[in-house]
């Protein structure tokens, strides 16, 4: 057994590098890293959502088949949609902790500029380096400590500086990290280059801030209006138009026959749902597209698909 799936993950490991490419592959290895996450390298995320995965199908095939009376081709459909599910998950976790991570080392970078331009004119930059280590700065600290210690293994300041600079993936940080290898280089006091640097990015946290305080009414219209007031308005409606009785019009010939009636009513039932799911995909699209992180998209529509329709059945078995 432990053969076959190791043999699976091979396979997926292979299929991956040629669809995604070897770069993205190692990408999403960097950030398994920095997140500090069990899994440390790619094969093992493909070991643990392998096995995970093997669980989901065989449950989902189990339920799909018991439900469906025994029909074994809707069960096999089930079955592999399940067994990608936990890998997707499990990707799309690791993916937004590592973006949420960036932003806290960005709301820091600021204070870490006015901290290190005290003291780095006074200092190496390897110094300067181990004194920002020792700051107490959360994040941002492991990431000089991890430098600092290559450093004394070995590498030279410019290669530990730039391996933080690839690791983060922030065009904030990076500009950070090349004013300290501009300074390394140069051997020019750079601290009021770093205090310039520092209030830069307070102004821009401060736009920032004020952007999102007039958006945020913005967000919880389409929270609520998505979620909550679209899908319980149309769900009334529909309730209220199917308790009314038709059956006097088609006695006394005006309008369509009750066959008709039913197909169009059952017609207008369907839009009405897909257009409950659609308003609920496109305004998690907008949220996420208003945050600047596209890949927010499925957390709000896991949150929001699922609760306007739960308040659209609601609303329309109310009346």
């Amino acid at each position: 057994m432990i053969g076959e799936i190791m043999d699976v993950v091979l396979a997926l490991e292979e299929f991956s590098q040629i669809v995604f490419g070897r770069n993205r592959v190692i990408d999403f290895e960097e950030k398994l890293l920095l997140n500090k996450s069990r899994m440390r390298n790619f094969k093992t995320f493909l070991l643990f959502g392998t096995c995970e995965g093997i669980i989901a199908m065989i449950a989902a095939m189990f339920c799909v088949w018991s439900i469906k009376n025994g029909e074994i081709d809707q069960a096999i459909i089930a079955g592999i949609g399940a067994f990608f599910l936990p890998m997707l998950l499990n990707y799309l976790f690791h993916d937004l902790l590592f973006e949420k991570r960036k932003r806290q080392k960005e709301e820091l970078l600021s204070d870490l500029l006015l901290e290190a331009s005290i003291f780095c004119d006074e200092s190496s930059t390897e110094k300067t380096i181990k004194r920002i280590a020792e700051q107490d700065f959360p994040l941002l600290k492991e990431d000089f400590e991890n430098a600092y210690a290559q450093i004394k293994n070995g590498a030279s300041i410019e290669e530990a500086l730039l391996r933080i600079k690839k690791l983060n993936k922030s065009s904030a940080y990076g500009r950070v990290i090349d004013l300290l290898i501009q300074g390394n280089k140069s051997g020019t006091k750079i601290s009021k280059i770093l205090s310039e640097t520092a209030e830069d990015l307070l102004e821009s946290k401060a736009i920032l801030k004020e952007r999102q305080a007039v958006m945020l009414v913005t967000k919880y219209t389409l929270l609520l209006s998505s979620g909550i007031i679209v899908p319980a308005v149309l769900g009334l409606i529909i309730g209220l138009v199917s308790g009314l009785n038709f059956s006097s019009m088609g006695e006394l010939g005006i309008g369509l026959g009750p066959v008709e009636r039913k197909a169009l009513f059952e017609t207008g039932i369907l839009s009405t749902t897909i257009y409950v799911f659609e308003y609920s995909a496109l305004s998690s699209f907008f949220l996420a597209l208003q945050e600047g992180n596209k890949k927010n998209f499925f957390i709000y529509a896991l949150f929001l698909i699922p609760i306007s329709f739960l308040v659209f059945y609601s609303a329309k078995t109310f009346l």
